[in-house]
């Protein structure tokens, strides 16, 4: 059985940020930031904890770094 882990804190590549807040009740706040240029973009959604795991890991394997 593997286990996976989800890291809290702020992934960044090529300005795109994600962060990961873990809540009480095994769901994860996320909140998106895209800045371009000028222009500046922000996307909140709530995942399960399952899911929020295998998004973070999508993310780190296309090369993202954990800034905080």
């Amino acid at each position: 059985m593997e286990h996976k882990v989800l890291y809290a804190g702020t992934w960044e590549s090529e300005g795109h940020s994600i962060t990961y807040v873990i809540n009480d009740d095994d769901t994860v706040n996320i909140e998106e930031t895209f800045e371009s240029g000028f222009r500046k973009s922000n996307i909140t959604n709530v995942l399960t904890l399952d899911d929020a795991i295998e998004d973070q890991i999508r993310y780190i394997k296309l090369g993202y770094d954990k800034i905080s």
